[in-house]
């Protein structure tokens, strides 16, 4: 008898821990839908002006000029150069910060919050900005778990931007 439950025990941990894991992979994978959900400012210029494409390329926020500018997702890019605007025009999603550019910190506790350009985070190819200092600190400090709150945030929270924006 006790062998059985043991056994049984064992099964059900492995499938609830298949169905987490499959369930993270696909909240994962969701963490970005960059169709028209953009943080900006009443200019509609994306990120306050910063290069998108200098955070990967140069590892450093540099401010665009109007010089060099695309339009993508309900916004206008600036970017420091012709290259940087052409690789942001062939790929914007590769470019584009998580989270339309809100606070990740803000979105794994269910709200949208404004966030800094200059302070940023790039993991795995993925540009995050945030608030401040403190806020990429303590997303910083247990990422996963952020992650994955932020990730399954940010479908009820970008429904609810998707509706304000249809209002405006």
């Amino acid at each position: 008898m006790t062998n059985n439950l043991s056994r049984n025990l064992l099964i059900v941990s492995a499938i609830v821990a298949s169905l987490f894991g499959a369930l993270s992979f696909y909240y994962a994978k969701q963490d970005y839908q960059a169709d028209s959900i953009i943080f900006n400012t009443s200019k509609d210029i994306a990120l306050n002006g910063y290069d998108t494409v200098s955070y990967f390329t140069d590892k450093v926020a540099a401010r665009g000029t109007s010089d060099y500018q695309a339009d993508w997702a309900g916004s206008t890019w600036y970017f420091t150069s012709i290259r940087n605007r052409d690789l942001f025009v062939a790929k914007p999603t590769n470019y584009a910060p998580q989270y339309g550019g809100y606070d990740p910190v803000g979105i794994s506790k269910g709200y949208t919050n404004p966030s800094d350009p200059k302070i940023y985070t790039v993991i795995a190819g993925r540009l995050y900005l945030h608030y401040s200092d403190p806020f990429r600190e303590f997303w910083n400090e247990d990422r996963g778990t952020n992650m994955v709150l932020a990730d399954s945030n940010w479908a009820f929270l970008r429904e609810k931007l998707l509706k304000l924006q249809e209002t405006q």
